[in-house]
């Protein structure tokens, strides 16, 4: 009895033993982790050096701009020069943009916080400044809610109203602060020969586009059957309703654009000015 009993611990141990050194080898030790080249370290993990992190995140500036554009986190905060005190007044990045005068601002985050300031509140104290997700907002003269993290799209309201849509006059930053929806266009197949073992292998993609639904913006003109776009040279396109019963107006290499999801870019009209109705 006692034998058998020794021998399961043995078992036992042994087992025990095995895993502990399993264990062990299966994770780099830290003289392995500083020996490792850096090029080892994306193939692993796909990290990245701190000194340009997060050197790809983005700020989105959108709506009544002169042209709708992001930044890179890291050419607005150089982190490697690790600066103290590092941020810019909003007002200031906005001014960087051409935005001179607006009526509101909004500041949205990546995990759908939105902020909503006018331009009274907009003071020096409004700051964007480095985060580990990229930019947060902080102005000392507002409650901490307002405080939003990894900061990714600044939508300006205007003071003008450049576009026209059925007559009524209205704004690109007016259309995206207001009902707003996304929808996927502009559809591409992708095949690629794999250098790695000769098959071919296919891809769909396409982009999302967020703006406002046309049909919502016509609704009160409830038995309209055909439209007119023009764009700013003054070029038109008719389109009949059933054509752009999904379409919307978004922002597409950073102008007002009508775009339609069922079909290419080239029946969409870009530089958008205008919407009328002709029947």
């Amino acid at each position: 009895m006692k034998k058998n009993l020794s021998l399961l611990l043995v078992l036992i141990l042994g087992v025990v033993l095995g895993v502990a050194l399993s264990s062990w080898r299966a994770f780099p030790t830290e003289d392995m982790i500083a020996r490792a080249s850096c090029a080892e370290c994306h193939d692993v993990h796909g990290a990245v050096e701190w000194e340009d992190a997060p050197f790809q995140s983005q700020i989105w500036i959108l709506g009544d701009v002169p042209k709708a554009d992001y930044v890179i986190v890291s050419d607005l905060f150089p982190y490697a020069q690790k600066e103290r005190d590092s941020r810019i007044a909003l007002r200031d990045f906005l001014a960087q943009h051409g935005v001179d005068a607006f009526q509101r601002v909004a500041i949205e985050s990546l995990d759908g916080g939105i902020v909503i300031l006018d331009d009274e509140y907009v003071t020096e104290d409004a700051l964007l400044v480095p985060y580990l997700e990229g930019v947060r907002f902080t102005d000392r003269n507002q409650h901490e809610s307002t405080w939003l993290k990894g900061v990714r799209w600044i939508i300006v309201e205007g003071t003008e109203t450049p576009l026209r849509i059925a007559g009524r006059e209205t704004s690109m930053g007016r259309l995206l602060l207001a009902d707003r929806t996304t929808l996927i266009a502009d559809h591409g197949d992708a095949r690629f020969k794999s250098p790695y073992d000769g098959k071919l292998y296919q891809g769909d993609y396409a982009h999302t586009y967020t703006g406002a639904r046309l049909s919502a913006l016509l609704a009160e003109h409830a038995g309209w059957s055909r439209i007119r776009a023009i764009d700013a040279k003054g070029m038109s396109v008719g389109y009949e309703r059933a054509q752009v019963e999904n379409a919307i107006i978004a922002t597409f290499r950073g102008k007002p654009a009508l775009i339609l999801p069922e079909t290419g870019r080239g029946d969409w009209v870009q530089d958008l000015v205008e919407i009328v109705i002709e029947g």
